[in-house]
């Protein structure tokens, strides 16, 4: 039996967001979520976050692969995002 790598990704209650790296060690790329908190400062974003989700909950492992241009553009968002939140502490 194959077991899945997994990461398990912490999300505080005081935070928007969470995000681990393979960079920086995680078995995983993700990035999670406090909706509740994104709610009572944003709703319309925590909206936009759900709808975005439902998209991405539809995908399946036998989906064809994106491109490698396409997924060039998302490694340099992702470096984007993990120098921005490492840059912003707050």
């Amino acid at each position: 039996m194959n077991d899945a790598k997994s990461t398990k990704l912490n999300i505080r209650e005081d935070r928007p967001t969470a995000i681990s790296s393979s960079v920086h060690g995680s078995n995983l790329d993700a990035i999670g979520f406090n909706i509740a908190f994104l709610a009572s400062r944003d709703p319309k974003l925590a909206i936009e976050i759900m709808k975005l989700y439902a998209q991405a909950h539809k995908l399946q492992e036998s989906d064809p692969q994106a491109p490698d241009e396409d997924f060039a553009l998302f490694a340099d968002e992702v470096a984007r995002t993990l120098t921005d939140t490492r840059d912003n502490k707050s």
